[in-house]
């Protein structure tokens, strides 16, 4: 799938499929020369070595090479989706730049040069510390690669980079179009516009407000989409959004004025055989999994997932938090200048690059961190001024596991929290598990009474417990898939059954690849987070159908 926006008059080139490869493992990105190297194989773009048999596991510099037809002299730009962890990339030998952002897009702009006959050259570096961002400690797997596809693109001199949608009147079908673009095009620009397949209307102006013809209103029941097309000179592009708006009152997130419970869990993008490389296929598959759950919502974790998933989620309906990368950092990780400016970026460019996604409700950052500091504050108070600056309304959030001490909460729309009663939190090894959950639930909930939190929603950003596919105990061992269903229904009963509570996201959908041999091994056994409904082939476990059951009958207070 092509992502929204698209660019009907700009010439473009795919640049996925088989590509050159070659291991240097230990050498560092200052040791490479491009015209010297020699490749060994080939390997697939989008695609990721460390799940390769001759490359499993291991850690170190891979360096893909494609060669094509492109011309000489044309205005350029590269895009690549994500990769990770670091990357140098060459052109024709010259170097385009570092990138040190994993899961977040990279675009440069560039002259192609001379000649018709191109070589594109990226290092890929998977070691820990090749990045700030990633940590050993993560819980999700660092695997190295080119994540998300890789294209060019022609560019005209005077262009339209984005188009920014936001719903103004939902009766009136009234919108605000808002044109990004180079700076050749003046304020008062006339702009040929056209929604779906309607008229052409002639407008002046980067900030317009008009009404699309035959609206419909986008909501979880009905996913109605619109598309606008916007020209200027030689420069169309089309920005596809819904008609919704998405605000809160008191204690409830509000969906088109009206109040809406959040049921769903927490996904990574994440498989077994090609890690964080997601195809149409697999991803279209989750959204009907999360569908035959009951699910009406997934928060996509802890990095930007793929533009095309939150494409598939407007088409279906699904509700999405979407977040940029951070997980457990500490004071020390957020007071490294490197990492504060790498972190402000990441979020900048995941707030601009999905911003007309009709399913996004709610915009999360720091998963876990340091917010119960000031240094953490910091850095909190930039992502939330990062995300707002793109656009006021968005509801920002954050998933902290700070509970009581956490500072930040103001800076939150949405109040979230993690929990795992009688897993990690409040063990008491002389009671079940099942029953440290409700107390646990109803002291959360009574905490965020208080006055500076009582006005605001609270959403359960994560709770749950590991079972391992096809380990069964009539006793409720723990481990067994007997043990998660029972701790998944007992979570569920308790959040839904409480009024203060606006939504749930389970831990979590699938099995995730998570570090190996380090850390935690009481939550990481085989190297996976074992805490998904299903196993990581989308294999279900009980947990699934008692969830599934749930959902289904939506036993919300």
């Amino acid at each position: 799938m092509n992502a929204y926006p698209h660019f009907p008059g700009r010439r473009t080139l795919s640049l996925d499929g088989s590509w050159n490869f070659t291991w240097l493992g230990s050498s560092s990105f200052d040791q490479i020369d491009p015209a010297g190297l020699s490749y060994e194989t080939v390997t697939a773009v989008p695609g990721v070595f460390d799940t390769c048999a001759a490359y499993y596991g291991r850690r170190g510099i891979g360096v893909y090479r494609k060669t094509f037809e492109w011309g000489g002299g044309i205005k350029t730009r590269l895009n690549i989706g994500a990769l990770g962890l670091a990357a140098r990339i060459w052109w024709d030998g010259k170097l385009l730049g570092d990138w040190k952002i994993p899961y977040s897009p990279a675009a440069y702009d560039f002259d192609s040069g001379k000649g018709d006959y191109h070589e594109l050259v990226i290092a890929v570096d998977n070691r820990i510390g090749c990045t700030p961002l990633f940590s050993p400690n993560f819980d999700f797997y660092a695997y190295g690669g080119i994540y998300r596809s890789v294209s060019l693109q022609e560019l005209p001199e005077t262009r339209i980079e984005r188009v920014r949608v936001k719903t103004l009147d939902l009766k009136q079908g009234l919108v605000q179009l808002r044109v990004f673009g180079s700076a050749s095009i003046p304020d008062d620009a006339e702009f040929s516009v056209r929604f779906d397949r309607g008229e052409i209307l002639k407008c002046k102006g980067k900030t317009l407000k008009l009404k699309v013809p035959s609206a419909k209103i986008w909501s979880p029941e009905s996913p109605s989409l619109h598309t606008v097309m916007l020209s200027y000179g030689n420069d169309t592009i089309v920005e596809r959004f819904g008609i919704r708006t998405v605000e809160t009152k008191g204690q409830d997130i509000l969906l088109n004025g009206k109040p809406v419970k959040l049921q769903g869990v927490n996904r990574h993008e994440a498989h077994p055989e090609f890690g964080p490389v997601q195809n149409d296929h697999l991803m279209i598959e989750d959204i009907r999994l999360l569908k035959d759950l009951g699910a009406n919502f997934v928060r996509c974790v802890h990095y930007p997932h793929s533009q095309e998933f939150f494409d598939f989620c407007d088409e279906s309906g699904m509700l999405v938090w979407a977040e940029s990368m951070g997980w457990n950092n500490t004071p020390e990780d957020v007071s490294n200048p490197e990492f504060f400016a790498l972190q402000v970026e990441q979020t900048r460019i995941f707030a601009e690059g999905s911003v007309n996604h009709a399913s996004i409700i709610l915009w999360g950052f720091m998963n876990e961190c340091c917010s119960h500091t000031e240094e953490g504050r910091k850095l909190y108070i930039e992502h939330a001024r990062q995300i707002r600056a793109v656009e006021p309304s968005f509801l920002v959030t954050f998933a902290s596991n700070r509970k009581e001490n956490d500072i930040c909460f103001d800076l939150a729309d949405v109040i979230s929290m993690t929990m795992y009663p009688g897993w990690f939190e409040d063990l008491d090894w002389n009671k079940a598990s099942k029953d440290i959950i409700e107390p646990y639930i109803e002291k959360k909930a009574l905490f965020t009474e208080r006055e500076d939190l009582i006005n605001k929603p609270f959403v359960v950003a994560e709770i749950g417990c590991c079972g391992i596919y096809g380990i069964h105990d009539r006793g409720l061992a723990q481990w067994s898939e007997e043990y998660q269903a029972s701790y998944f229904e007992e979570a569920c009963r308790c959040i839904m059954k409480n009024p203060r509570y606006a939504g749930i996201a389970l831990w979590q959908f699938f099995d995730s690849r998570s570090h190996v041999n380090c850390g935690d091994v009481r939550g990481k056994t085989r190297g996976f987070n074992c805490a998904g409904l299903l196993d990581e082939y989308r294999r279900p476990k009980i947990a699934y159908d008692t969830v599934r059951k749930i959902f289904h009958e939506n036993k919300w207070a």
